[in-house]
């Protein structure tokens, strides 16, 4: 069986290592592509990050901010995705609480306490407390983006628009114990894409890949089979 083109973008602040289980147990499917969203400083810049490492069809994840730039991709390259996971993301703008919450850590980032950022962000992004330390290390890793990424998370535009075309096989996860989106951002997106499988993980916060991992590998993988039978 021929490998599908698999690229797996990662959300704030994360890198590869969100992906390490996946990457580990989908080799055998897929040829996977790990994007680095960590050098970009605007929504333009992060979709060119994509599409740099792209082959020209491809199948698409993405993780929560990852979720929002794989439907920037979406809107620009329709035509060569194969196939589309958002796991943990929207396609909403943020609400103005969301938007000030960024702009406080952003003021928090430019006096210097990173400290401070990466605890907050741990406490919520993370349900299953075995994760705690290998995310607030690799949080702590990619913190120079912090700035850069937060920015052009408040300049996104409204994705809802590009929901009605997507035409391809769209996996969409939520978390139960997700404290950065809920059941209706999820629910908002199976709604609107006609093609779309909606999963719930129990017991699971914000970074699924990490928390839930053969929960979530075995979605991509049962999601993955399907399309290459097509």
């Amino acid at each position: 069986m021929t490998k599908l083109p698999l690229l797996l973008l990662p959300g704030l602040l994360c890198d590869a290592t969100l992906w390490a289980h996946q990457r580990n147990h989908l080799s055998d499917l897929a040829d996977i592509i790990i994007p680095d969203l960590n050098h970009a400083s605007s929504p333009d810049e992060m979709v060119t990050s994509v599409l740099d490492v792209a082959p020209p069809y491809f199948v698409m994840v993405g993780h929560s901010m990852g979720g929002w730039v794989a439907l920037e991709v979406m809107k620009k390259s329709p035509k060569k995705i194969l196939g589309l996971g958002l796991l943990n993301t929207t396609a909403l703008p943020d609400s103005k609480q969301k938007h000030d919450s960024r702009q406080a850590m952003i003021l928090m980032a430019e006096r210097g306490d990173y400290v401070s950022i990466i605890e907050n962000l741990t406490k919520l992004f993370v349900y299953n407390t075995t994760v705690v330390h290998p995310v607030k290390i690799m949080l702590e890793r990619n913190i120079s983006a912090f700035i850069n990424q937060e920015k052009a998370m408040m300049a996104r535009q409204d994705c809802i628009r590009v929901l009605d075309f997507i035409e391809c096989p769209t996996l969409i996860v939520h978390s139960t114990n997700d404290a950065i989106f809920n059941f209706d951002d999820s629910q908002l997106l199976a709604t609107k894409i006609k093609s779309a499988t909606l999963s719930r993980i129990e017991n699971c916060g914000h970074m699924s890949p990490m928390e839930s991992p053969d929960q979530v590998t075995q979605l991509l993988k049962s999601w993955l089979r399907n399309i290459s039978k097509n």
